[in-house]
Parts: C-alpha cells; structure tokens; sequence
C-alpha cells in the first residue's frame, strides 16, 4: 500500500498547476485566432514550420518572376513597336530607292527624295535612342549610355549640316531577366545587331606567315571569352575562335595571309585583348594601345559591312547626287537585307512573347498551389480553434469553481 504525503498546500498547488497550464492553452488558442496561424514558435511543430518556410520561399521567388515577366513584356512590346515603326521606314526607303534609279524622275525630284531620306534617318536614330525607365533599350549592357550618337558634317548637294555619321556607343550585350528558376530570356538584342543591314567583315593586312604565340592570351569577341596558350600557330587560333559559341567567324586570306573575321548574322564585331594579351593588336586588327573600346580597329585594316544608319546616309547623299546606279545598286540591296533581319528580330520577339505568356499562367498556377498548400499548414481552423476556446474556458471557469470550494477547507477547520 502506498503512502502520499497531504498538506495543507497540496490541493491548492495542484489546482493553480493546472489553471496554468490551462491558461496556457487558452492562451495559444486565443493567439490563433487573433493572428490566424497556428504556430507562433517554430519549437511548436519544427517539420510543419520548415514545409511553411519552404512554401513562402517558393510564392515570393515565383511573385518575383511574374514581376519579370511582366517587366520584360513591357520592354519587349516598346521594342517590338519601334522595330515595326523602323521596317514601315524601310518600306519607305526602298520606295525612294526604287523611284530614284527611274530615269523618269529629275535631279529636283530626287532632292526632293533625298530631303525625306534625311528625316526617315532622324526618326530612326530617335526610335534607336528610346528608353524603357531609366534604361535604353537598344544599347546591350551599357543601359545607361545613349546607344547611337549622330554626328552632322556637310554634305554635298545642300547648304546646311546633316549628319554625315552614327556610331554605337553600346556594346553586344544581352540583358538578361530571370524568367524561371535558373532560366533567363533577354530584353532586346543590342543596337549592334538590331540595327545593323549587312554582315560585317574586317580585313587584317599584316601576314601570319610563320606567326606563333609567345604566351597565354586572351581575347574577347562579342563579350565571349577565348582562350589561346602560346605555341598555337595561326591555324590553332583561328580553329579556337572558330569553335567558340559567337556569330563570328574567322579565316585567312588566300592572297595575303592575314587574318579575316566575318559575321555569321549583320551585326557589329566587337573585338578585345585582354588580361594584357596583343593578339589582335599584333595581327593588325586592334589599334596599338586601344585593347579595348568602341570602334578600336585598326586604322590599317579594311572594315566592310554598315548599320541601318550607314545605309539612310549613304542613299540620301546618291539622291543628293543624282545617282541612279548607287540609288538602285548597292543601297536598295542593303536595304533589302535589313528589312530582313529586323523582320527576324521581329520574329524572335514574338515567339518569345508567346512563351513568356505560357509560363506567366504557369506561374499563376504554381503560386496558387504553393499558397493553398501552405495555407493547409499553417493556417488555423477558425471553428475549430473558436470550439476548442469555448471548451478550455468552460473547463478553466469549472476548474476555478472547484478550487475555490476546496481552498476554503483547511486544517485550522478540524482544530477548532
């Protein structure tokens, strides 16, 4: 038989134990209903917290793609309206082209021509120089450098400046936006490629004839990164840039033996030494002492293929001048071919358009799951939680009815 020890406090100690512990709970429903999760500590329930911490870690990463994704249609559909406005002006121009090479038309009336060329030209280059924000659209990863800066000169045939040049201030970069979990789209292609009309060529003159490295360089083409070891003759180096994953291609020249880069799409090489290697310098396509930069060729080399911009000038001043042959020849085929890649552009974009909207109501659906999920463990039942309050009071008033009955009771009543 066992012995238990009763004082006087025991009853009391129990009873105030248990209205704590009560308390407590009363407590814990009471903050589920006022804040409508059912945990307030991650010790309450650590796996249940960990999948809930998971779940807001997914809704917040899929909110900040939509928001990409929204951005970059944004962005795409500016630049998707501004190409479309530049093929309608090289409909135009091609129109001109055609009736200036008609020996119908006299030298007033293709002055007249030239005269529209000229401002085909200047809503081009307004268009190339528009902004999504704070950001140029058509200027690659220098989003805050005016991609295309016209420069005016004289012109033969007129009495005022027109501009006589545009460069590219930009370079070949694609921004890029994550539009999946690690999967990325860019905004637009860079100006350099945009807005280019014919493939681009540039023609060393030094030979390679018995041309070896004397160390490890490296260069840069197109913002890609092409390693060479010393030892590799001419055919190693053109075999590495070759295989590298740019649109550009190189060979040497049957005649000469120098080097000569191609463009596999129109669009302008950017070239670059770097880590201090001179390959490009050495073979006569870099400017000595400029590994870098916009428009660092070689003053020695032959560089072929323009911009769209190149081909508007260069139409305007055979207007100017009253020649056909250069109306109808050269500029009209140019202009064909950049119709030609602004229509691609144009395809690219659309296709692109169509798959940003399949994963945006992907994503939709995925933040909807996660946030139905998610709610299953952490939200609490209303008319559950309201129950089982209703209950603990019931129990906790029932408790301090019985305490307080029992408390009156004390030794001192059997001694009187």
């Amino acid at each position: 038989m066992s012995i238990y020890r009763v004082s006087t406090n025991t009853s009391n100690d129990n009873g105030v134990f248990h209205l704590r512990n009560r308390e407590y709970s009363m407590d814990k429903v009471q903050a589920q209903i006022s804040t409508g999760k059912k945990y307030r500590l991650p010790r309450e329930n650590p796996v249940d917290v960990t999948q809930a911490m998971t779940f807001h870690s997914k809704i917040y990463k899929t909110d900040q793609l939509l928001s990409n994704i929204n951005d970059l249609q944004s962005e795409r559909n500016l630049a998707e309206n501004k190409m479309s406005s530049m093929i309608e002006m090289l409909h135009r121009a091609r129109e001109l082209a055609i009736q200036g090479a008609n020996g119908t038309y006299t030298a007033d009336d293709r002055r007249d021509m030239a005269i529209e060329i000229n401002e085909l030209l200047k809503n081009t280059i307004l268009d190339a120089n528009s902004k999504y924000k704070d950001s140029f659209i058509f200027s690659g990863y220098k989003k805050f450098t005016k991609p295309f800066e016209a420069i005016e000169g004289a012109v033969k045939g007129v009495n005022n400046a027109m501009i006589t040049e545009v460069k590219y201030m930009g370079d070949n970069g694609d921004r890029l936006r994550e539009i999946d979990f690690n999967e990325y789209a860019s905004s637009t292609k860079p100006g350099s490629e945009v807005y280019w009309a014919d493939q681009f060529q540039i023609y060393s003159k030094v030979s390679t004839a018995d041309f070896r490295l004397d160390k490890d360089s490296t260069v840069m083409i197109d913002n890609v990164k092409i390693g060479l070891n010393a030892g590799d003759n001419i055919y190693a180096i053109v075999d590495k840039i070759n295989k590298a994953p740019t649109a550009v291609k190189a060979s040497l020249d049957v005649v000469t033996g120098a080097m000569v880069l191609k463009s596999t799409v129109p669009h302008k090489i950017e070239l670059s030494d770097i880590e201090g290697g001179e390959l490009f310098q050495n073979l006569g396509i870099l400017e000595r002492g400029r590994p870098t930069g916009p428009d660092n060729y070689s003053q020695d080399a032959q560089v072929f293929g323009g911009s769209i911009f190149d081909v508007f000038i260069g139409l305007r001043d055979a207007l100017l001048q009253n020649n056909m042959e250069d109306s109808g020849g050269r500029f009209l085929g140019s202009i064909e071919n950049a119709i030609t890649g602004v229509t691609f552009q144009l395809a690219n974009t659309g296709a692109l358009d169509n798959r940003l909207q399949y994963l945006s109501k992907r994503l939709d659906e995925d933040k909807y799951t996660y946030t139905e999920n998610l709610s299953k463990i952490e939200d609490v039942d209303m008319a559950e939680a309201l129950t089982d309050l209703s209950t603990l009071d019931f129990a906790h008033k029932a408790a301090l009815s019985s305490l307080s009955k029992i408390t009156k009771t004390t030794l001192m009543d059997f001694l009187r």
